[in-house]
């Protein structure tokens, strides 16, 4: 039996996702065009306008993300949890929002429509079926995707697919799979050879991360003592100090991470460290704690955040959680278990 992606996805559960999508073709359709050399890179911020429009009427989180030139990374926590608590009013009033009954291009509509909203609450019987929907990922990307789609053929005078197809979609199912999906989003733009640091990316959450970390304290973010200060690149601490743009306005979950933000960045910045040959630096005591307390071989693991869609596919886990989901799928063993054999540590 092959594995469908609504075998991966379940809008009744809280998940934490992985999600990419590619633009057709691997057409740099968000960046700057090799065939015509037209600049594109102004669609990402459609992307994070989008981002926080769906984040302020579904039950979903954006947790990270990285909108390169010609695909895009996601890391979202759905929260069926969110609609026991709504009421029918509201409930009807953010479906109003989410289908407003006529195509939306820059974003869901600030107010919903009072007709559209008594038009659904007088149908009860669909109201709860659709109330599902709200906690649906498949529907936040199709959102979004279709309005840009839509909006760059509009702005080109063109026809035809932007998006190379369905989204891609994995399953974070611990901690440690997390934390790794995380680092692996925001350090895209390092690993593309994009940016020279990881501080310097522009259309990630690492931006938004340590420009609002450093506005809630009021310092500077050059705190990775711990760590050699041998760097690919310039030699310099992780910090705030740089040339970025202003921070967007698109909602970020901050609690969905094993470890405070602060740990966080010292993770991230181990993980995107080489020494002067280019080779991996060696592990802090400090990071070496924090993954050995996630139940993981340190300089293994490091290895999967640095190829995560490699290392797994459908599922991302430990050896136990994926043996548990493949026996709830009627499945052998999935891809990716002997990655977490390596990786995590044995009882």
């Amino acid at each position: 039996m092959v594995l469908r992606r609504k075998d991966v996805f379940n809008r009744k559960q809280i998940g934490v996702y992985h999600v990419t999508t590619r633009c057709v073709r691997q057409a740099f359709l968000l960046g700057t065009s090799f065939q015509s050399g037209q600049e594109y890179h102004h669609r990402k911020q459609w992307i994070e306008e989008w981002f926080q429009s769906l984040t302020e009427v579904m039950a979903i989180e954006l947790c990270a993300y990285a909108i390169m030139d010609n695909h895009t990374h996601s890391i979202l926590r759905n929260r069926p949890d969110w609609l026991e608590t709504m009421d029918d009013y509201e409930v009807a009033t953010r479906l109003a929002r989410l289908f407003p009954g006529y195509q939306c291009l820059n974003g869901l509509p600030a107010e919903a429509d009072p007709e559209r909203v008594q038009e659904i609450l007088d149908d009860p019987a669909k109201l709860a079926r659709r109330k599902e929907q709200l906690a649906d990922i498949s529907i936040f990307m199709g959102r979004w995707e279709e309005a840009v789609a839509r909006r760059a053929n509009k702005e080109e005078d063109r026809k035809g697919r932007f998006w190379e197809g369905r989204f891609y979609c994995q399953k974070l199912l611990d901690p440690a799979s997390i934390l790794a999906a995380t680092i692996y989003v925001e350090l895209n733009p390092l690993r593309a050879n994009v940016v020279e640091l990881p501080e310097y990316s522009q259309f990630t959450s690492l931006t938004n991360r340590l420009r609002l970390t450093q506005l809630m304290s009021n310092t500077d973010l050059g705190f990775l003592d711990s760590i050699s200060e041998e760097k690919k690149g310039p030699e310099k601490n992780l910090s705030t100090d740089s040339p970025s743009r202003d921070v967007s306005n698109v909602r970020m979950c901050r609690e969905f991470l094993p470890l405070s933000t602060r740990r966080y960045l010292s993770v991230l910045d181990y993980v995107s460290r080489r020494t002067k040959d280019g080779s991996l630096h060696a592990v802090p005591d400090g990071v070496q704690q924090l993954l050995g307390r996630l139940g993981v071989v340190p300089d293994r693991w490091r290895e999967t955040a640095i190829e995560f869609e490699k290392s797994y596919r459908l599922f991302a886990g430990s050896p136990e959680q994926l043996s548990k989901v493949a026996a709830e799928k009627n499945k052998r063993c999935l891809h990716g278990m002997a990655t977490a054999n390596n990786v995590y540590l044995t009882n």
